[in-house]
């Protein structure tokens, strides 16, 4: 298997000898179909799961048998990030599953919905969060939308569920407990979280405005691993007609189907031990049990195409034990694609919410075969771009009022990547770090009520700026 991804699309845009305006119909072309507008990010609830720890099972409590039914949970807590622009809103969906100790646990998952402008209907994108067992009654609703802005760019319509077991689901159980670390019980706790998956899939093939038949699955760490699981399970493995209890289809004569054109694992796994970088609890276990998978997948008239993304320096997982399970899948008769990445920050296991501008470009590319055609990545200019003015005059700037140019200065002085967007009238706003483009954005259109939309004027140190 490549252990290094091959150079993008966009890395051949920034080559050639048209680099500078064939970057800005790019730009132009994205930011186009499908407008960014947001208001400011908060990529995950509190504790962000990612940077969470997984299971650390020496420690973790086993399940006990019980015989009264799981508590009703309460009702949701409201995050404070909310992102009009996206059509945001909450669904509620039930599942009931059972845990590796043969309990029943069920509920009410809330699942955050994001939605592109216009009528639709629009492909599903499903994210899935990872696994905190010491803090999972803390967790929130869900949103990753760096990654869900991503895929509404992409023309997609996002689901993003909370899963039994976290926050106000809490005391309903914990199904995806492995029980123990020497002998963890994989199976039972990712088909749970499998099964939830698939709930929240045929919920959304329901909704007028959702073409599911196209539905990619995302998952980041014990969701990963979860959402491959989810092909198992038959709602997602076959193009099936959705049962909403009151017949086939959407209640109103109509009929969808649900079906999986792909599945994006990032940092996938179960048993990750942060403490002991790298020795995960039985491997060798979840190797068996991607091998299972991938055995499962040889049996269908065409494998779903798979792409496995992990960094050399992820905390939980370690750079040999994911290769190995990527390539028990892959010779069970899986359709797999490995990516392992340079390191990220201090632990690669955040690499879904802390390096957009890297696996970004890297999903569009494997999307685009499957006729996932819409990029979603924000390219950046090349550094050879002379740009529509000098980046360092603030003078420049279309309206150049004091605050204006007083807030510019800043974004001069933040460190690269770095862009900053304006609406050519009253609203601006800059960002710096990892998605930086499309946290500009964002931030610039919080708020907006009938204005002029939000366009990038400076992306590192070019103007790229230009009339609507």
């Amino acid at each position: 298997m490549n252990n290094s991804p091959p150079s993008s699309p966009i890395d051949a845009l920034k080559r050639g000898p048209l680099a500078a305006p064939v970057y800005a119909f790019v730009l132009a072309l994205i930011v186009g179909a499908a407008p960014v507008q947001a208001r400011v990010l908060k990529d995950q609830a509190s504790p962000p799961p990612d940077r969470a720890r997984e299971t650390a099972p020496a420690a973790e409590p086993a399940i006990q048998p019980a015989t009264q039914p799981a508590p009703r949970p309460a009702p949701v807590r409201m995050v404070e990030s909310w992102a009009p622009d996206l059509r945001e809103r909450i669904e509620h969906v039930q599942a009931q599953v059972q845990d590796a100790s043969g309990r029943t646990v069920a509920g009410a998952l809330p699942v955050t919905v994001f939605r592109p402008a216009g009528p639709g209907p629009f492909p599903l994108a499903v994210i899935n969060h990872g696994r905190d067992w010491r803090a999972r009654a803390h967790y929130e609703r869900q949103r990753y939308e760096s990654a869900a802005r991503f895929f509404i760019r992409k023309g997609y319509a996002v689901a993003v569920p909370l899963r039994l077991g976290y926050g106000e689901l809490a005391s309903a159980g914990d199904p995806e407990s492995s029980l123990n670390c020497d002998q963890p019980r994989y199976a039972p706790a990712l088909r749970a979280a499998a099964q939830e998956i698939n709930a929240v899939l045929r919920f959304m093939a329901r909704q007028a405005d959702i073409d599911a038949s196209r539905t990619v699955l995302v998952g980041q760490s014990v969701g990963g691993f979860a959402a491959l699981s989810a092909l198992s399970e038959d709602a997602a493995k076959r193009p099936d007609r959705v049962d909403d209890g009151h017949g086939a289809g959407d209640g109103d004569g109509s009929s969808n189907t649900a079906a999986v054109l792909a599945v994006i694992n990032f940092s996938g796994g179960h048993g990750g031990r942060p403490e002991v970088p790298g020795s995960p609890c039985r491997p060798d276990l979840l190797r068996q049990e991607m091998a299972q998978l991938g055995a499962e997948q040889r049996l269908q008239p065409r494998p779903v195409p798979t792409l496995w993304l992990y960094a050399e320096n992820d905390r939980f997982f370690g750079a040999r034990w994911p290769h190995q399970w990527a390539q028990s899948y892959r010779d069970a008769g899986g359709a797999m694609t490995w990516r392992q990445l340079p390191p990220v920050g201090l632990d690669g296991h955040r690499l879904f919410t802390d390096a957009n501008d890297r696996w970004q470009p890297l999903v569009d590319e494997f999307l685009q075969p499957l006729g996932v055609e819409i990029p979603g990545a924000l390219p950046y200019p090349p550094d050879t771009d002379p740009g529509r003015a000098d980046v360092d005059d603030p003078s420049a700037l279309p309206p150049s009022g004091p605050e204006l140019r007083r807030l510019y200065r800043t974004f001069l002085a933040a460190p690269l990547p770095r862009a900053f967007a304006m609406n050519g009238q009253s609203r601006s706003a800059y960002a710096s770090g990892d998605d930086a483009q499309s946290r500009a954005l964002a931030r610039c259109e919080e708020g907006a009520q009938a204005e002029e939309p939000c366009r990038l004027y400076a992306v590192n140190r070019t103007v790229v700026w230009s009339l609507p």
